[in-house]
């Protein structure tokens, strides 16, 4: 068995695990409910889960993807090579007054753990959209990240080519904000090929109160939230104010 820290390996794994754990043409869909009636011309999609983003394309959604390491970049224009794909990070984007509608699905915001960042995302994602334009995100909820097995236990996904095993455990390390240390393990099976992959890291979670709080802090109107598309997190709709 061959163990491996590299990233640059890991991002590719991860990739894939999202590939097989989620339903993309079901998460597209379910972006698609929520925003084709405001018709955006324009859309910016953050985050990897880069097979979402490939049905939304198909649907016809213009999108401008982008993440923020170098290794899901490359990624990204691997599975999306028609697609504008570039690296920038969530909390300083390269755009202004751009799009019609910001996506941030796969629960993004985990990874911003002070209220700073939390502003500072927001802030950006604000600068980045036209007056009214639309902001769609999920999020880990508190009351759910250390009781669903996404994160606590064992998961296995696999096709013709490969089989990853993900065990995975969080514990509490903070109430205010809501942060958990994850620890999680990789066994892969590719093609024959054994590998194991060691991660770990912070996730913060939070509860619907406070998401609109801070929506509400930070220009935008919180339009509605409810039930992600998985048990472990919720969704959250908004409209860029004016001023």
């Amino acid at each position: 068995m061959e163990n491996s820290n590299l990233y640059s390996n890991l991002a590719r794994i991860c990739a894939k695990f999202y590939d097989l754990i989620v339903d993309s043409k079901e998460v597209a869909d379910f972006v698609d409910t929520k925003i084709s009636h405001f018709r955006p011309e324009k859309v910016l999609f953050v985050g990897g889960f880069f097979s979402v983003a490939k049905e939304l394309i198909k649907k016809g959604y213009p999108l401008t993807v982008t993440d923020y390491t170098d290794e899901m970049i490359e990624e990204g224009k691997k599975r999306l090579p028609k697609t504008k794909v570039i690296k920038a990070d969530i909390r300083n984007l390269p755009f202004e007054n751009e799009f019609d509608a910001v996506i941030v699905i796969g629960r993004v915001f985990t990874h911003m753990y002070s209220d700073d960042d939390l502003k500072k995302a927001f802030q950006s994602i604000g600068k980045s959209l036209k007056t009214n334009g639309i902001l769609l995100f999920d999020n880990y909820e508190n009351t759910k990240i250390t009781k669903t097995n996404y994160f606590n236990g064992k998961l296995t996904v696999k096709d013709n080519s490969i089989e990853i095993i993900r065990d995975s455990s969080t514990k509490i390390i903070s109430e205010h904000p809501f942060i958990v240390n994850w620890k999680a393990t990789y066994t892969v099976n590719e093609d024959g090929n054994l590998k194991r992959f060691d991660d770990e890291m912070e996730h913060r979670a939070f509860s619907r109160k406070e998401i609109k709080n801070i929506l509400e802090k930070n220009g935008f109107k919180q339009i509605e939230n409810g039930n992600n598309f998985d048990n472990t997190s919720f969704y959250s709709l908004a409209e860029k104010q004016c001023g």
